[in-house]
């Protein structure tokens, strides 16, 4: 790889570790991810040390983390000591995996607490009873499209 090309892999890979930030992960996280999907050959963790520039103590746990979290796959190695990691290809996959796993269950909450709102506010109360009913049409439609992203396996293609 060319000085270049290593230096613009490198920014790109910093600039998807901070998007990842936004959905809860580390930075680092989402850096190994660009990184490894890119490569045309499966990395072992030294290369990808070497490349991001990072430590080791760093980028061991995010390893295993990814490889948890099914964005990260083992690939064939060349020797028994050596652990090389391949990237999960299917992005929509990857996506709706989190998707299901966190914004959900957030949702049903905060469905459930409006729900409950609803139940036990008073109407001489502090509460606008048409904008908590509101607030829950909202939260609705989001449950709704939330699903619907879910389930559509072609807009990831």
């Amino acid at each position: 790889m060319n000085k270049q090309e290593l230096l613009h892999l490198r920014q790109f890979s910093d600039l998807v570790g901070d998007f990842i930030r936004y959905w809860g992960f580390r930075k680092i996280h989402g850096e190994i991810w660009a990184l490894v999907y890119l490569s045309k050959k499966h990395l072992s963790g030294a290369e990808i040390v070497t490349t991001l520039k990072v430590s080791k103590a760093l980028v061991s746990p995010a390893l295993k983390e990814l490889e948890e979290e099914g964005l990260l796959l083992p690939a064939p190695s060349e020797n028994s000591k050596t652990k090389r990691y391949k990237a999960e290809e299917d992005i929509g996959k990857i996506i709706r995996g989190v998707l299901l796993r966190r914004e959900a269950p957030l949702m049903d909450k905060v469905h459930g607490r409006i729900t409950q709102l609803q139940k036990s506010a008073d109407p001489q109360g502090a509460i606008d009873p048409e904008r908590l009913e509101k607030l829950g049409r909202m939260v609705g439609s989001a449950q709704e499209a939330l699903v619907f992203l879910c389930e559509s396996g072609q807009l990831w293609t």
